[in-house]
């Protein structure tokens, strides 16, 4: 029963397609960083079997400075979501502003 959970999740998980995250990341580097990366790659190709080559490569490709830089934009709030967010706040239950009555209604207005 495990074994074909493992299996199961281990289908389920992102492919990425090695060769061109590399050639992406390739691209962001500058001469000198191309180099220690060749080198670092070549050292690495040498000493490991071709699935740890392909672990160290993806380890690689995931951070810096192959990772593709971080898009501030997607973590925007926008002002309907921050409206959402204050209504929802005033209206839980327990809130401070649930339990004042509302100006206007109070006014009679």
């Amino acid at each position: 029963m495990f074994a074909a959970s493992a299996f199961q999740k281990a289908r389920q998980m992102r492919r990425i397609d090695l060769f061109e995250a590399t050639m992406q990341g390739w691209s962001r580097l500058n001469p000198a960083q191309r180099e220690r990366f060749f080198q670092a790659g070549l050292k690495a190709a040498l000493r490991l079997d071709r699935l740890e080559f392909r672990a160290w490569l993806l380890r690689r490709v995931r951070t810096s400075p192959l990772s593709p830089p971080i898009d501030l934009a997607r973590f925007t709030i926008s002002d309907a979501d921050i409206a959402h967010l204050l209504r929802t706040a005033r209206n839980a239950p327990g809130s401070e502003a649930a339990a004042e009555p509302d100006r206007d209604e109070a006014n009679g207005g």
